[in-house]
């Protein structure tokens, strides 16, 4: 049911269940990534690319959206930090979105004197390349990408990429691509997307189902200059009623291990919310919220890597779209060396410990000719 507070403000708008879980995970992850960042680090950065009214209802209850849980993890973080500074820009180019959006965000003031919160009236994919030449570029910064359609520009989340310390969640709403891939009238919003026509000419384009997904995903990440890409893919929901399909996929980008496991650390436990959620991106993949299998995890790990020697970070980082935690690797390459099936030399922990560059060495014959990681892939 409409949703209006006391003071008579316009209607909230109606989030899915499927929208909702997008401020799930920023609501997790911003506190954490913060501290981190904020240990080494006394300025901190976040971007809103598509800011949206900042509250909605679900459920018949107010629901707060990004920028709103953003300003509430900068307070909180300030609170116990008021030596260190976070800048955040709200951008949105609807001005009944802004009017709401500043509405919303008034309960929150005053600021701490060392949070700064700009609301810009303006539309990102053009704003964002002129935003990205400021000197604030050298400040650890999140970027959400949450458009309502396309994405920005694949040349414009490169830029962002190239930032250090720098890493952003992308909303790429597949059911909306999909549609314009094959029709003549809009295919230019695709051609801006990824900067040329060339994606006219890939295989994708004469496939169908979860095949023409699966590779559009995969031309899709290959363009973007980050060497952690994590795709959730997000479900239908029920009101949708569309079945059981692909809406859109959930992408965090990043250049640096620690953060793609941070984020994935977030996203485990949140998996399959009411059904909407997995990690594959398969029609019947394995959820991520499942009780993960470390038998499987063991060999699948003798499998990849036959015969080498390898540190455990890196263990984790070459298979980490695998829907599998830290903690659960650790429990399997230690189950294998008590088992006498690989040796462990410590590096960085101490005796029977496992971490970081501790080395593995693995046997020369793994348990299956199969090399493929996929494990959440249909058969």
């Amino acid at each position: 049911m409409p949703v209006e507070d006391s003071s008579k403000a316009p209607t909230l708008q109606h989030i899915k269940r499927v929208s909702r879980i997008k401020h799930a995970i920023l609501e997790s992850y911003l506190p954490p990534w913060a501290t981190i960042l904020g240990s080494q680090n006394r300025c901190l950065n976040y971007f809103d690319c598509f800011a949206g009214p900042g509250r909605y209802e679900f459920n018949g209850q107010p629901e707060d959206g990004s920028p709103v849980i953003a300003v509430k993890a900068a307070k909180e973080f300030l609170a116990a930090r008021p030596e260190h500074t976070i800048n955040i820009f709200l951008t949105e180019k609807n001005q009944s979105r802004i009017q709401q959006l500043e509405e919303h965000l008034r309960p929150l003031q005053p600021y701490p004197q060392k949070l700064s919160v700009k609301l810009l009236r303006e539309d990102s994919n053009t704003f964002i390349r002129d935003l990205l030449s400021n000197s604030l570029s050298i400040a650890p910064s999140f970027f959400m990408i949450d458009p309502y359609g396309h994405p920005l520009p694949i040349s414009v989340i490169n830029k962002i990429l190239s930032r250090q310390k720098t890493e952003a969640l992308i909303t790429l709403m597949w059911y909306r691509i999909n549609m314009d891939l094959g029709n003549p009238a809009v295919q230019e919003n695709v051609d801006r997307l990824f900067g040329n026509s060339e994606w006219r000419k890939q295989f994708f384009m004469g496939e169908t189902g979860i095949v023409r997904e699966d590779h559009f995903l995969e031309y899709f990440i290959s363009k973007l200059s980050a060497k952690h890409v994590l795709p959730f893919r997000i479900r239908y929901d029920a009101e949708d009623k569309q079945g059981d399909g692909t809406k859109y996929y959930l992408l965090h980008v990043s250049n640096h291990l620690k953060a793609a496991l941070l984020m994935k650390g977030v996203m485990w436990p949140l998996g399959d919310e009411g059904g909407t959620f997995d990690f594959s991106g398969k029609s019947q993949g394995v959820l991520i919220s499942r009780t993960p299998k470390v038998g499987e995890l063991k060999e699948i790990l003798l499998r990849e890597f036959t015969g080498k020697t390898v540190a455990f970070d890196q263990i984790i980082e070459n298979t980490l779209r695998l829907p599998f935690l830290e903690k659960h690797y650790r429990e399997a390459v230690l189950a294998l060396e008590k088992d006498g099936r690989l040796e462990i030399t410590r590096v960085t922990s101490k005796r029977s410990g496992l971490k970081e560059k501790d080395s593995v060495k693995f046997p020369q014959t793994g348990s299956s000719t199969n090399t493929s990681t996929d494990i959440w892939r249909t058969p």
